[in-house]
């Protein structure tokens, strides 16, 4: 498990390093904000987090370990031990599609949520940009629904290493061609896709939510693409939908500076 556990952080920073570079290269937005000091103000916010992310991930291995006796999840059906890790992490999958969406529909978590829309400038480091009162709520939900899927902490880390780069590259500012964005997010959500969620206009941020795979915003009904977004406005700007405005973003209003 050290391994995968060492794996899992190597493909985190290799893959943020990677499109971090590259977006300097072949960005898609044309910003004028500092790279460094962007980067640095998100990675500053994820440091804190890992404060409750380290304990938290300690926590839930012990926990999914002693719970294995009492209640094993997936596990009692009769499959091979291939297909159920296969079906669990596409179960943990759903699982963050759920929580995501929830964070939307929900005023009190939006509270939270907004903090990670609040930033003017969509970039790989972005994908780590999120209040810490998310990271703890997430990280309590994560004991009763991973225990009753029957997860190891081997599959969570193997579910990690997948999800975690495509994560990156969907938040990242890298211009890829239209066409190779449109196979890609037949199965995986796209650059494309996820500068629409962080649209500053609701009817758009309100809709793809997947994080490894595409498939449940299809499945759900919240999937969405424009081929033109040359007159998207990354941020919580302007946020639409006069009948139902959001909660005001209050805690997210430190890092808009």
């Amino acid at each position: 498990m050290e391994s995968l556990h060492s794996l899992s952080w190597l493909t985190t920073v290799a893959g943020g390093l990677f499109f971090w570079f590259i977006e300097g290269i072949i960005p898609y937005f044309s910003t004028t904000t500092k790279r460094k000091s962007h980067a640095m103000m998100n990675l500053t916010i994820a440091g804190l987090n890992l404060l409750i992310l380290l304990p938290g991930s300690i926590a839930l291995s012990f926990a999914l370990e002693h719970a294995k006796p009492y209640w094993a999840g997936i596990r009692e059906l009769d499959i091979p031990p291939l297909a159920q890790t296969v079906l669990i992490v596409i179960l943990i999958d759903l699982w963050m599609y759920t929580w995501h969406r929830l964070n939307h529909i929900n005023d009190f978590l939006w509270r939270f949520h907004s903090v990670h829309h609040s930033d003017p400038s969509l970039d790989v480091t972005t994908a780590w940009r999120f209040h810490y009162g998310e990271i703890l709520f997430s990280e309590m939900l994560r004991f009763p629904v991973f225990i009753l899927i029957g997860a190891s902490i081997q599959e969570l880390l193997l579910y990690s290493m997948i999800m975690t780069p495509i994560i990156e590259f969907h938040h990242s500012n890298i211009s890829i061609p239209s066409a190779v964005d449109r196979i890609l997010r037949l199965v995986i959500p796209t650059p494309l896709m996820h500068r629409l969620h962080h649209s500053s206009k609701r009817a758009e941020h309100d809709a793809n939510y997947g994080s490894m795979l595409s498939f449940w915003d299809r499945l759900f009904g919240s999937f969405l693409v424009k081929q033109d977004i040359s007159d998207i406005t990354i941020g919580l700007a302007n946020e639409s939908d006069p009948d139902k405005q959001r909660v005001p973003a209050l805690l997210s209003r430190p890092f808009n500076n």
